[in-house]
């Protein structure tokens, strides 16, 4: 009795983890009176691979704006590429890779803007073992001139946390603000 109770026990595992190690995709859509959505993300644990797809469409006009999502893991960090279109066709885009280091990470890439305008970015987090971060984050135009800069840092001692940022930026330049996810 007991071995039949083994090998069914080693049989559930087998096919278990042979069903996680597979590509698994998902596809949400939404039908509401104003707007039709689909949603597909593709996921593969084993090879480090996400692609996530988007499109919306006005039901009354026929608009539609799609968006594209695509991170491969690598030894160091990640490979990250997006996409969106808006509903007049312009498109934006970004792309860059984030390196993990012993005590944070580095990032660099490129954006380009719906009106075609290219920017570099770069940035670093780091972290020590007393709760103290830095991070900072650079953004460069075409001409290599420097259109955006942010540094935080966050220090902890005697139970008080001391949080500063520094933000500079060239007239003119209206960088996008992100929305902060939960963590």
């Amino acid at each position: 009795m007991n071995t039949k109770l083994t090998l069914a026990a080693i049989a559930a595992l087998a096919t278990a983890s042979a069903a996680t190690a597979q590509e698994q995709t998902r596809t949400k859509t939404f039908d509401g009176p104003n707007v039709s959505a689909s949603q597909t993300t593709t996921v593969d644990r084993e090879a480090g691979t996400i692609s996530r797809d988007r499109t919306a469409t006005n039901t009354n006009t026929g608009n539609t704006a799609s968006s594209t999502f695509d991170r491969q893991r690598t030894d160091s960090g990640a490979v990250v590429s997006r996409s969106q279109t808006g509903p007049a066709g312009r498109t934006r885009s970004f792309e860059g890779e984030r390196v993990r280091t012993d005590n944070g990470s580095t990032f660099s890439g490129t954006a380009t803007g719906r009106a075609g305008n290219t920017y570099g970015l770069s940035g670093q987090r780091s972290r020590d073992g007393q709760g103290n971060s830095s991070a900072s984050q650079s953004v460069t135009n075409s001409a290599g001139e420097r259109v955006f800069d942010r540094n935080r840092t966050t220090t902890r001692s005697n139970g008080q946390v001391n949080r500063t940022v520094d933000r500079t930026r060239k007239q003119g330049f209206k960088p996008r603000r992100q929305s902060r996810r939960p963590r």
